[in-house]
């Protein structure tokens, strides 16, 4: 009983091996970790051979962004766009947009959304002092001001993502924290992001992003089919990382022929063997 309870602790902590390699994790699961990797021989050989991996990593060049990256993107941006112009239907809605459009070309999105915020705060001070406002009226004002500060979220997100900077990539990416309702765009948008971007750190964040986002159907798809898309190393074990915590049990055969893959990785192939026996 003491040997299996032992081997269940040290399955725990080698599935935060991905996350400890990216920095991902707080100072108290870092230093866990450390611990455990500090009186365990196998952890510790199994967590240096995971870092042999990463470090491989800035020796494999970095694929091309595909041409039609900036196309989807643009056609993504393009029609969110026109679903807000139709939206236009009263003078608030009206004001905000034009304030949208004239700070996205003239400053930058932190400056925008701060402004918008300092607006949405003027109006509802306004409501809150007209008499004659019923408590219905302004509620439906509120929701819909509320409406539109995620709309402005979301339109920030999708400018970001096109961005040159990596880091500024990045950022787009932790906008969906941010996002109240994630519809079809965004998810489209994550998963472009997920499956070209040509940077690695961009597309581990944007996995995270997508794995909290899990619960909806269309996601979890996505995922299943990003799997064998995967070039770089890191990406291809924390996919599989991905599917074991999510227990997508669909994810078996893409990740069997992830390993039919030729010039897989040795240790990316061990970690994908071990996340298939787990899922079956």
């Amino acid at each position: 009983m003491r040997i299996k309870e032992i081997t269940m602790e040290c399955k725990d902590y080698r599935e935060q091996f991905t996350l400890l390699l990216t920095n991902t994790l707080d100072q108290t699961e870092r230093s866990e970790i450390e611990s455990h990797l500090a009186g365990c021989s196998d952890c510790r050989n199994e967590f240096e051979a995971a870092r042999k991996i990463w470090s491989l990593m800035g020796e494999i060049p970095q694929p091309e962004p595909s041409q039609a990256m900036r196309a989807n993107f643009d056609t993504i941006l393009s029609d969110f766009k026109e679903e807000l112009a139709a939206k236009k239907n009263n003078q608030v809605s009206i004001w905000t947009i034009k304030l949208r459009e004239f700070w996205s070309r003239q400053a930058q999105p932190r400056l925008a959304f701060s402004l918008l915020l300092v607006a949405a705060g003027l109006i509802c001070g306004y409501f809150l002092h007209q008499p004659e406002q019923s408590a219905i009226s302004y509620n439906r004002q509120i929701d819909r001001l509320s409406s539109q500060v995620s709309e402005i979220k979301q339109v920030m997100m999708l400018s970001l993502l096109q961005d040159p900077s990596a880091s500024q990539r990045i950022r787009a990416v932790a906008y969906t924290d941010e996002i109240s309702n994630v519809d079809l765009k965004v998810i489209n948008a994550l998963f472009t992001t997920l499956n070209e971007d040509p940077n690695v750190n961009v597309r581990l964040a944007t996995l995270e992003a997508l794995v909290k986002l899990s619960g909806e159907p269309k996601v979890r798809e996505g995922l299943v089919r990003s799997i064998e898309l995967q070039e770089s190393p890191l990406m291809q074990s924390a996919i599989a990382d991905a599917m074991v915590k999510l227990q997508e049990k669909s994810s078996v055969q893409p990740l069997r022929n992830l390993l039919n893959k030729k010039g897989l990785n040795q240790m990316v192939k061990i970690n994908i063997e071990k996340s298939i026996s787990k899922l079956i």
